[in-house]
């Protein structure tokens, strides 16, 4: 929202990831950060991770990924104890160290206190309806989604533990076999806040019973650090007491929590400068927590499969209604991450232009396009961040020329965001067919041809104006309306941009209208051959002819129909392109003059 509403960038996505889940910490946080490495094939690629937790002694950085600083302040994990269920007729240490969940056959009181931290069949089912079970496909718990170790079993009394997803926190299973923990663990996913809710209300004023449950989570959080209920951190034992943390990494030790970026994501210099300053100090993470706390209510019943309100895509609506009205509220806190001072960063539009080779007419293309680009960067709030250039280069409706300035384009700027032209369909088919492959977006002007609708070969095409498959209505309705009954087509052979005649016929005939001839020249014909082409046609009584063909070719075809007595001065009717620029029948080289 902040890249969005703030910063002014509207491409802005997130994106989720599943990978394959990792037993070894330092090989999850190889892949977390891989992640944010282009491949140049899969796109789009994240560029941005706000929240990696860091190993302190974790060194190997892919040489494409920065760090950008800390996000907040550090976060670790930990056993919590909900405050409420401890009462004071209690018998605990002041201290609530890990040793109480380990086995102490010397102590006739051990098995009490364990007691105190199981539940009743009855309550167990209703958690297990919640369960994620992602387990599972690593054979580490049962087909309830539990993780119930050895100590555990044969009717032996375990302390419960509610853990939220199953790949964060599997860590634990290590730590329960080595350092022989009374726990068994159920993993709720997202749903943890409703098993907390569940457990609280059936022991939550059960002071008979004085029952409790731990939870694994991490702080800061939206479970531990709500203030709708406190916690009571159990003493955890050090990293280095417990050897697994070679591969767990010390998951109850403060960890930095870093943000990292791609390489790629320099290049948008508002955006990076963003990106080092955004830090959450614990006063933002507290608004944060409490506007959850707000929406909680909603969240957990959008969560709950048996709730009339279950709706899982609503709790990310609920999760952006958190992010916005906390940016809403907490101005001055945002505000420190706006860059301070630094000038526009300069984008590129490639702008491929009829410059030369075609009428005078088209000269007036690139003076509109640099007008707009005034426009654009004259007005803060389209491109607040940035500059727009549009670049010039001369495309002369040749397809050698247009290609050769589609690969400068590509190769000589970083931030080129795509191209403006060419004017000619045929000429905008070769780039708008390789663009996909550079994704670089092809805007066109002028170009008509209906084969570029197609949205599979050509996805990064776009055009300001309407294909010209529009026409086959406009000839239709306006034949019939002029009750004009046969007609006639002439065309260069080769040209895509005019097939949309060829899918005319039948609506034609439909309609009651004959297409006596669709006549098509070839590229290199000669003034004789464009004779006997239109004497054909004059042979046939063709008396409306639909020419579509460019300034050139229009040159020497209206020469010829001056010559066979085939202008509108006897009776001839002739559709040409409306693009044709009005000026050819005075060029110096016109076949008329001659």
């Amino acid at each position: 929202i902040f890249l969005r509403e703030i910063l002014g960038y509207r491409n802005v996505k997130l994106v989720d990831l599943y990978e394959r889940m990792h037993d070894i910490e330092r090989e999850r946080l190889f892949v977390t950060l891989e992640n944010l490495v282009s491949d140049g094939i899969n796109w789009p690629e994240p560029t941005i991770d706000l929240e990696v937790w860091m190993l302190s002694d974790y060194h190997i950085i892919p040489p494409e990924i920065e760090e950008a600083g800390s996000i907040t302040h550090p976060g670790r994990f930990g056993l919590f104890i909900p405050k409420p269920l401890i009462r004071k007729e209690d018998v605990f240490p002041k201290l609530y160290p890990y040793t109480m969940f380990q086995e102490d056959l010397n102590n006739p009181k051990y098995y009490e206190l364990i007691k105190k931290f199981d539940v009743s069949d009855g309550v167990l089912e209703v958690l297990k309806s919640w369960a994620e079970r992602s387990c599972k496909n690593e054979n580490k718990c049962n087909r309830d989604g539990m993780y119930i170790p050895e100590q555990c079993k044969d009717g032996r009394k375990c302390a419960l533990v509610l853990a939220p997803h199953y790949e964060d926190t599997k860590f634990i299973i290590k730590h329960i076999e080595e350092l022989k923990f009374q726990l068994k663990v159920i993993w709720l996913g997202g749903k943890i806040k409703l098993g907390i809710k569940h457990l609280m209300s059936v022991y939550g004023t059960d002071r008979k019973s004085s029952k409790k449950f731990l939870v694994l989570h991490w702080t800061p959080s939206e479970v531990i650090d709500s203030k709708t209920m406190e916690y009571v951190p159990v003493t955890m034992p050090r990293c280095e007491d417990i050897i697994v943390s070679n591969n767990t990494g010390c998951k109850y030790e403060l960890t930095p929590l870093l943000k990292y970026h791609a390489h790629e994501f320099e290049s948008s210099q508002h955006a990076l400068q963003s990106l080092l300053r955004v830090y959450f100090d614990t006063s933002g993470i507290q608004a944060l927590i409490d506007l959850y706390d707000k929406y909680e209510p909603q969240i957990l019943r959008a969560r709950d499969e048996t709730n009339l309100e279950y709706d899982e895509h609503a709790v990310s609506r609920y999760y952006n209604q958190i992010a916005c009205e906390w940016l809403k509220t907490n101005e001055p806190a945002w505000h420190k991450w706006k860059p301070k001072g630094e000038e526009k960063e300069e984008i590129y539009i490639g702008g491929i232009f009829p410059l030369s080779g075609l009428g005078r007419a088209y000269l007036g293309i690139m003076p509109a396009a640099i007008m707009a680009q005034q426009a654009i960067n004259s007005n803060g709030t389209i491109l607040p961040n940035h500059k727009l250039i549009i670049l010039k280069s001369d495309g002369q409706c040749r397809a050698d020329k247009v290609m050769k300035n589609f690969i400068n384009y590509y190769i000589m700027q970083e931030r080129m965001i795509g191209v403006l032209g060419p004017a000619c369909s045929d000429t905008v088919e070769p780039i708008a067919g390789v663009s996909k492959h550079f994704r670089m977006a092809v805007i066109s002007y002028s170009a008509e041809g209906a084969f570029l609708s197609d949205r599979d070969t050509y996805p990064y095409f776009f055009r300001t104006i309407g294909e010209n498959r529009q026409y086959e209505h406009v000839y239709v309705r306006l034949l019939h309306q002029l009750n004009w009954n046969r007609v006639a087509a002439l065309t260069e052979d080769g040209q895509k941009s005019t097939e949309y005649i060829s899918h005319m016929e039948s609506m034609l005939k439909e309609n009651h209208i004959e297409l006596i001839s669709n006549k098509k020249f070839p590229r290199d014909r000669g003034d004789t051959e464009m004779h006997q082409y239109l004497l054909d046609l004059k042979t046939k009584n063709a008396r409306i002819i639909i020419a579509d063909v460019d300034d050139k070719v229009a040159q020497v075809i209206m020469c010829e129909a001056y010559r066979l007595e085939m202008t509108a001065e006897n009776g001839y009717v002739w559709f040409l392109p409306v693009w044709l620029t009005n000026l050819w029948n005075l060029s110096n080289d016109s076949p008329i003059r001659s």
